[in-house]
């Protein structure tokens, strides 16, 4: 990315210099303290992971298979367990 009205760009250098893939993690964690400081949510969530996972899950099932696969919805809700 190297856009002037990228919303990552103002923390970085003057536009035209590229911000390159090991940039990235340095806006995951800044987002990350962010919502730890704000209480804002941060998206996307571990749900949107888990969901995203159970998708590729259903691919390689689906390759496996050569069939369609269903997935199973990831719900929102979950058990706080003290581990």
């Amino acid at each position: 990315m190297s856009d002037s009205d990228h919303p990552y760009m103002k923390a970085w250098w003057v536009p035209g210099l590229q911000i390159g893939y090991e940039h990235t993690f340095v806006h995951q964690v800044a987002d990350f303290l962010s919502g730890l400081r704000t209480g804002e949510k941060v998206v996307p969530n571990f749900r949107d992971g888990l969901a995203a996972d159970a998708v590729v899950d259903a691919v390689l099932r689906s390759a496996r298979s050569r069939r369609w696969e269903t997935i199973e919805e990831v719900s929102d809700q979950h058990e706080r367990r003290t581990i």
